[in-house]
């Protein structure tokens, strides 16, 4: 799972194209990576955590399950 990308600063605003163009260069910087380690990796992007807002908090020691198959994710604390 990987936080949706903060592509905006109030001090250095962006345009829309400007701010797609950083999300899709994350994007692929990310898939590059983990094909070094796993031929075909379940990856789901643009999720509201870490450094962005709106921003939801997973504490330490909470589970994730992604499923793949129904496009599915659960969080249980």
């Amino acid at each position: 799972m990987v936080g949706r990308p903060k592509a905006w600063d109030f001090d250095k605003p962006h345009t829309l194209a400007e701010r797609r163009a950083w999300g899709e260069a994350q994007r692929e910087a990310i898939t590059r990576a983990l094909a070094d380690y796993v031929d075909d990796p379940v990856v789901v992007f643009d999720v509201d955590l870490g450094h962005t807002d709106p921003q939801l908090i997973i504490p330490y020691g909470g589970e994730i399950r992604v499923d793949a198959i129904e496009r599915r994710i659960s969080v249980r604390y």
